[in-house]
């Protein structure tokens, strides 16, 4: 199997995501068994998996992933768990466990480091998840960063609930918009 065979069968974002993550086949093999894992979970009668998490791991430690984990699964029933960070940046290094701890899946961003790149696509990401699943009521940023208030706004907007998690550090901006603000 060569490196890139686990790629057949993807189209559209889903295979730009896994082409543009890094990671390898054996941990998108891992990624695939988890999320199988959480598909059988939560296949429980009357149980909708209804909320959507990014994380802006550029402004969030990996130290807060337990307590991360432990909120979102309070809020509402998950249907997945994405991390943004770039592919090579030693202050995300530590995120790469949480594949195995708790099975989100990483989004690691290729090429060189420029202001906003994660921003935005966690932003493209979500309006598209928006657009295409409308099971989707709660979508929840980890981030305290103000770039994402225009995103809150856009799904407030539209009718979903916007819910902020953030270490200390929240944009005022984005606390006001959002649905909710919790601290991690």
């Amino acid at each position: 199997m060569s490196d890139w065979d686990f790629l057949w069968g993807l189209e559209g974002d889903a295979l730009m995501d896994a082409m543009s993550t890094g990671a390898t086949a054996e941990e998108w093999a891992y990624i695939e068994r988890m999320e199988e894992e959480k598909e059988q979970k939560s296949n429980k009668p009357g149980r909708k998996r209804n909320t959507m998490v990014f994380i802006d791991a550029e402004n969030i430690s990996c130290s807060n992933a337990a307590s991360i984990d432990r909120i979102i699964h309070e809020i509402g029933e998950v249907a997945e768990v994405r991390y943004y960070a770039m592919q090579k940046d030693p202050i995300t290094e530590g995120w790469k466990s949480t594949i195995g701890r708790y099975g989100y899946k990483p989004i690691l961003m290729a090429g060189p480091r420029e202001k906003n790149k994660i921003d935005e696509k966690i932003i493209k990401d979500a309006k598209g998840i928006f657009d295409k699943n409308k099971s989707i009521d709660i979508f929840v940023i980890v981030s305290g960063d103000g770039d994402y208030t225009s995103l809150v706004q856009f799904l407030k907007a539209r009718g979903k609930r916007a819910v902020i998690l953030a270490a200390k550090q929240v944009s005022q901006r984005l606390k006001a918009a959002s649905s909710e603000t919790r601290h991690i």
